[in-house]
Formats: C-alpha cells, sequence, structure tokens
C-alpha cells in the first residue's frame, strides 16, 4: 500500500474513531419507533439477525423497532436512504463489509460514502467457508489447486457477482497461486449453491452458515475457514492460513450503523443495548452452531474495525483489477 493510501485510512480511522470519544451518556430511551434498515431481501441471514436484534432490543427499549427491507443495487439502495435521513437514532442501517470497506473501493459513483455514517454496534462475524462438491477429487485446498493446475481455465468457482466476496476470494486464490480459476456468477446464494451440489461449478466461498449443516449432512465437502481461527463448529477443518493461503483469511460482518452527526449519547445507547441482545444465550448459541460469533465492541472500536478492513479489502481487490461503474 503506497504511503498516500496508508494516510488515506488513517484518516478514516480518525474520522471514525473521534466522535465516539466525546462524552456520553447510555441513558437515552427512544420516544418512538426505531427503523432499521435491511439492504437485503426478506429471509436471508442479514434479514434473520436483524429480526433477533429488533425483537430483543424491543424489550430494552419498550419501543418497537421496525425492521424494514431496502434491497438493491448491492446495499447501496439502502445505505443512501439512511445516509439522508435525520441523525436521530431513529433510522438504523444494517451495514456489512460490502456496504462499507468493499463498495467504496470497487465503485466510484456510489450514492454515499463511508463517512456518511456513525459506527454503532457490531452484530456477528460470518467467516467463509471453502466448500467442494461430495465427490470431488479434491480433499484439501492444496489438492483443489493442484486440479486447477492440471485443468488451466476449466475449474470454474461461484461468486454473487463481480466484485463480490466470494469473488475476490476466488479471484485471490487464483493470483495466489498462479492457476487460471473461472468464475461463474450467480443473482444469490441458492441457485449458485445448487450448481456446486451438481458439479457445476469445482468450488464456491459460501457464508459459513449455510454450509455447516450441509457438509455435516454430507452434502458438501468443506476444505477450509477464512477466519483466522478454527470455527468450533467445525473443529476438524484448516483455516486459509493452515492451509498455505493466509492471504484468504478475510471475514466479513454485519453491524449497525446511523447517519453521521447521530448524538454521541444516542450511539452510545443503542451500541449498549444491541451489544445486550447479541449476548443472549440463545443467540450465541445459534451463532456457534453456524460457525459466526458475537462481536460486542464500543463504537470506536467498530470504526477502526471498518478502516482496518478497507485496507485488507483494498490490498485483495487492488490486484484484481475489479472495478464496478
Amino acid at each position: 500500500m503506497t504511503m498516500k493510501n496508508k494516510l488515506a485510512f488513517m484518516a478514516l480511522a480518525m474520522t471514525f474513531a473521534v466522535a465516539p470519544l466525546q462524552e456520553a451518556r447510555a441513558d437515552w430511551k427512544p420516544a418512538k419507533p426505531i427503523r432499521l434498515v435491511v439492504p437485503f431481501a426478506a429471509g436471508g441471514g442479514a434479514d434473520l439477525i436483524a429480526r433477533k436484534l429488533a425483537e430483543g432490543a424491543k424489550q430494552h427499549f419498550d419501543q418497537p423497532v421496525i425492521v424494514e427491507n431496502r434491497p438493491g443495487a448491492g446495499t447501496a439502495v439502502a445505505a443512501q436512504f439512511v445516509a439522508r435521513s435525520p441523525a436521530d437514532g431513529y433510522t438504523l442501517l444494517l451495514a456489512t463489509s460490502t456496504t462499507l470497506c468493499v463498495n467504496p473501493i470497487l465503485r466510484s459513483n456510489l450514492p454515499y460514502k463511508a463517512d456518511d455514517f456513525a459506527p454503532v454496534a457490531v452484530l456477528e462475524s460470518v467467516p467463509f467457508m471453502l466448500v467442494v462438491p461430495k465427490d470431488s477429487p479434491a480433499g484439501s485446498l492444496r489438492e483443489l489447486v493442484q486440479m486447477g493446475q492440471q485443468r488451466q481455465g476449466q475449474v470454474f468457482y461461484g461468486t454473487l457477482g463481480i466484485g463480490s466476496s466470494n469473488h475476490v476470494l476466488g479471484g485471490t486464490l487464483a493470483k495466489r497461486a498462479n492457476v487460471e480459476l473461472s468464475p461463474v456468477h450467480y443473482n444469490s446464494g441458492a441457485p449458485a449453491m445448487l450448481a456446486l451440489m451438481r458439479n457445476d461449478i469445482q468450488f464456491y466461498f459460501d457464508g459459513i452458515s449455510t454450509s455447516v449443516p450441509r457438509v455435516k449432512n454430507g452434502e458438501l465437502r468443506g476444505l477450509a475457514v477464512t477466519s483466522r481461527e478454527r470455527v468450533p463448529a467445525m473443529p476438524n477443518l484448516p483455516t486459509v492460513a493452515e492451509a498455505g493461503y493466509p492471504d484468504l483469511s478475510l471475514s466479513v460482518w454485519y453491524g449497525v450503523v446511523a447517519p453521521a452527526g447521530t448524538p454521541a449519547d444516542v450511539v452510545q445507547a443503542l451500541n449498549t443495548v444491541f451489544n445486550k441482545v447479541m449476548a443472549t444465550p440463545d443467540i450465541v448459541a445459534s451463532m456457534a452452531a453456524g460457525g459466526t460469533r458475537p462481536l460486542p465492541i464500543s463504537p470506536a472500536q467498530f470504526g477502526k474495525l471498518i478502516a482496518d478492513d478497507s485496507a485488507l479489502w483494498k490490498k485483495a481487490i487492488e490486484p484484481l483489477n475489479l472495478k464496478l461503474e
């Protein structure tokens, strides 16, 4: 990374970190319903975690938290809407790494900027699992690379579109292994998973929660996880670093952000309640079973996470020459 880019990321970290360090109380209480805008359709993993959060937060706030789905444009539709909403704590965005770390790198025409938002709370850290068909000849990540070397250009992997996390991971693997691997783009995870089980594609970096049950029941075979440590739900699966490819150690997260300028006491109160909700035993157990985990950090720490992850994704994306306009 150039010195110019390092300075830019340091500035971004400072932008996120300064406001939450102000004197802040956690006794703010909402006087009306809170709207939590989800940038995906109902029924997916992000929507489900948003609804668990909304249900739990209502008990603390004595006000409903209304989940509103606004999918479109790779999360940009929802992000733009929240960025332009009043900075009063009543309109929040369920953000992802894609929203605040990846999109700003890939797209110069975004209708929002990362610093249009105040970090509130991280809900869940989600690694990927590298999965292959159950009868794949590849029994490890190294064997998958060897298969690619023997069948240059004829080993296909699934993505959720150009510039998606799975596309970046597959492209990074190809780059680091010096092998030609061919992406096949799908509009959602369901057809990608179906293609994998049919062996139409030979591997897929899947959000771990949907792969854990399929690997456990024998529908798929897992080769590695992209977390920095092994996942308790699949303790026998090595990390990508253990398998020899540390550059693939990339995970995503779901978090809540508010419009920039939201008062510090409001942000702190929301952070306190959301962290409490995500620490309830049933939610923690559900996450652990699916291979994910809560990440109860402060707004300032969340701001640093955004800046750090932006740097990691930039390092992964730049060699692939990916741009979306």
